[in-house]
């Protein structure tokens, strides 16, 4: 990542978007960190391997862990994000369980939700929770469950050839 005059890690205050009370927070701009740990913070073409805050806001960001009361995510990824309230917009997660998802234009691997809302062709691999909205999940829980368990056998019973193809002429 390119570092520039306005690179670095710094607090600053911010205006929520519906608050009228700048909060302090937390600005990670333009480099990597190990981990970012306040009440808000915000990540610009940055990297960490882990953010824990109440609020975070991401914009061509990336991370491996998200523990956040409310994450969102602009074209950014994340292996996996925990929260109350999650939004991805143009972004991709490995996996996101929270309470309640919006996905806009975004890819998730395992999407763990009470309520989620996927628009404008989000794709979901595996879904587990309600859904609304442009819902085309590759697999939903029962269909994964399915999958797995299709695939198992079927790894079983190519393991139980091959031992018993190879397995007698090694003696």
């Amino acid at each position: 990542m390119a570092e520039g005059p306005e690179s670095g890690i710094r607090e600053t205050v911010y205006k929520q978007p519906a608050g009228k009370v700048p909060t302090p927070a937390t600005e990670v701009s333009g480099t990597r960190v190990g981990s970012v740990e306040a009440q808000t913070v915000l990540m610009n073409r940055s990297s960490a391997d882990g953010v824990t805050a109440e609020r975070v806001s991401m914009e061509q960001s990336a991370a491996r862990g998200i523990d956040a009361r409310s994450a969102q995510l602009d074209r950014s990824a994340a292996m996996s994000v925990r929260s109350e309230r999650a939004v991805l917009q143009r972004s991709q997660v490995t996996q996101v369980s929270a309470d309640d998802v919006r996905m806009v234009r975004s890819r998730a691997g395992l999407v763990r939700a009470e309520r989620a809302h996927l628009e404008d062709g989000s794709r979901v691999l595996v879904l587990a929770g309600q859904a609304d909205g442009d819902v085309r999940p590759t697999f939903d829980l029962p269909g994964a469950a399915a999958f797995g368990a299709a695939a198992g056998v079927a790894l079983a019973i190519a393991a139980a050839l091959l031992r018993r193809l190879f397995g007698r002429g090694t003696r």
